[in-house]
C-alpha cells in the first residue's frame, strides 16, 4: 500500500470509499512531491499503482518546482482534471 503525498478526490469518490480504511481505490487524482532519496525506479512504480488503483492522473514534482502529469495513456502535456494546474511552482 503506497499513500500519495496529496490527493484530490470528488465528492462521489468519498460517498463511495469514505467508510473504507485503508481506500482499496485511489482518488482522482495522487501528488508526489521527490524527494531526493527516491529513484526514478521508485516514482515509475508510484505512478503505475496510482492509476492501476484507479486515479485518473497523477502529477509529479521535483525539487525545482517542475510538475509533470500522467494519466493511463502516459506523459501528458497538461492537466485534464484541473485545466489552469501550473507546470511549474515557483
Amino acid at each position: 500500500m503506497k499513500v500519495a503525498d496529496v490527493a484530490w478526490g470528488s465528492q462521489k469518490f468519498f460517498d463511495k470509499n469514505a467508510l473504507q480504511t485503508p481506500f482499496q481505490a485511489a482518488p482522482e487524482l495522487c501528488v508526489e512531491i521527490v524527494s531526493p532519496s527516491d529513484s526514478k525506479g521508485e516514482i515509475k512504480e508510484k505512478i503505475s499503482l496510482y492509476l492501476e488503483k484507479g486515479a485518473k492522473e497523477v502529477w509529479i514534482c521535483d525539487e525545482k518546482g517542475q510538475v509533470k502529469f500522467y494519466g493511463p495513456e502516459g506523459e501528458k502535456a497538461n492537466s485534464e482534471l484541473f485545466a489552469n494546474a501550473p507546470n511549474r511552482f515557483e
